[in-house]
């Protein structure tokens, strides 16, 4: 276990898929990470690589070669290795092995930062290409908070915060897969969208292109909150598995599940990034806590 700390915030996480395991605000004294109990969800904050979402027949192809990927990626079930390590700050690594080519043909080096900034955790993502040709991917976030975060509030007493009027058009998901239609959750912008678990009756809730791209949970009992900020990400998702499920994730992602139909090449998959020998693709995402 991992631990990182500083004036207001206590982190933990593994070197099991690089995870965060816990948020502890020292101020508040309250847990904001959820802890991966089974009976909902047994995971914290998965890290979603090399695809996101769910593949038709958990299929795609390279170069016209099928290959084959549970939802989600591998990522998320990998040792990472400690590269740095300090007081506030830690540098996970992940590479590509003879294992990873059967399911993944492509050389890579995967790096995940963690540094804590006052009542923030600040997340960055690297992807290199070590490969000799150019390489295709999906990366993404996953992170679980609980909601309801304070005793005597219950789910329906959250709400989301925008922090700007946006146009909240949901992607219809058809099983795991996305079905080309949207859904309209508001007539008008808005910035606000209160939380419900009729909400989440066809999965969850996906946002293309939002133009704040920020969202903040928050309680119309308390002041506490959570706010994930995700500069350049063109898509996020707003997932709980059901009704009575304590928790909620807001997962900022670079690709998204298959539409309904045929596994395809992974160069032609929707949100897919791209990356020419040696380079190097970079994002972060931020969590905030108060």
């Amino acid at each position: 276990m991992i631990k990182l700390e500083n004036e207001l915030l206590l982190v933990e996480l593994t070197e099991q898929g690089a995870e965060l395991t816990k948020i502890y605000h020292k101020k508040t004294g309250l847990d904001y990470l959820w802890d991966a109990d089974q009976a909902f969800w047994g995971r914290h904050a998965p890290i979603l690589f090399p695809t996101v979402g769910r593949l038709v027949d958990d299929t795609y192809y390279v170069d016209g070669e099928a290959f084959h990927l549970t939802q989600h990626g591998f990522a998320r079930d990998k040792a990472f290795t400690v590269v740095e390590l300090v007081e506030n700050q830690v540098v996970l690594e992940l590479l590509a092995d003879d294992k990873s080519k059967l399911i993944y043909p492509f050389s890579f080096r995967l790096r995940v930062t963690y540094t804590l900034l006052d009542d923030q955790i600040r997340v960055e993502y690297q992807v290199e290409n070590t490969d000799k040709r150019r390489i295709y991917f999906s990366i993404g976030a996953h992170p679980a908070f609980n909601v309801p975060l304070t005793e005597g509030t219950k789910f329906e007493d959250y709400y989301l915060d925008f922090g700007q009027k946006e146009k909240l058009d949901t992607l219809l998901l058809e099983g795991p897969y996305r079905s080309g239609e949207l859904k309209a959750l508001a007539t008008e912008k808005t910035d606000t969208l209160d939380l419900d678990y009729s909400l989440f009756e066809n999965d969850a809730l996906i946002f293309e292109g939002l133009s704040g791209n920020e969202i903040a949970i928050r309680s119309k009992k308390h002041p506490h909150f959570v706010k994930v900020s995700f500069p350049h990400f063109p898509f996020v998702g707003i997932w709980t598995p059901g009704d009575g499920a304590p928790f909620l994730c807001i997962e900022p992602w670079f690709g998204i599940a298959d539409g309904v139909g045929n596994s395809v090449e992974l160069r032609d998959k929707a949100g897919i990034e791209q990356l020419d020998p040696e380079a190097i693709f970079t994002s972060e995402y931020r969590i905030q806590l108060g």
